[in-house]
C-alpha cells in the first residue's frame, strides 16, 4: 500500500462521523474498469473516459459504515495495475 494506513485512519476518523457518505475517485487505465467494477460490486459508478480514451475517470459515493470498509476499498484498489487513488 502507498500510503500509511494509520495516518490515514485517524485521519478518516476526525474527519468522519460513521455511517456517511464517502467519495472515492481513481483513475485507471480503460481495460482494467471492469477489474474496479469488481471491487464495488454492489455500486454504480460514475466513469469518464479521457480524451484518448486510455484512461477512465471512477467515481464512486457510497455509504460507508467504518473506517475500515473505506480503507479495504483502497488496498483491493491499489493491486489494480496503473490504478491511481485521487
Amino acid at each position: 500500500m502507498s500510503f500509511n494506513e494509520e495516518k490515514f485512519r485517524l485521519i478518516l476518523e476526525n474527519e468522519y462521523d460513521w455511517p456517511s457518505h464517502y467519495t472515492f475517485k481513481f483513475i485507471v487505465p480503460t481495460d482494467q474498469v471492469e477489474e474496479m467494477k469488481n471491487i464495488f460490486k454492489d455500486h454504480d459508478p460514475k466513469l469518464r473516459p479521457s480524451r484518448k480514451g486510455n484512461y477512465t475517470s471512477v467515481t464512486y459515493q457510497i455509504e460507508i459504515k467504518e473506517t475500515q470498509e473505506v480503507i479495504d476499498f483502497y488496498i483491493h484498489a491499489s493491486k489494480i495495475k496503473g490504478c491511481i487513488s485521487l
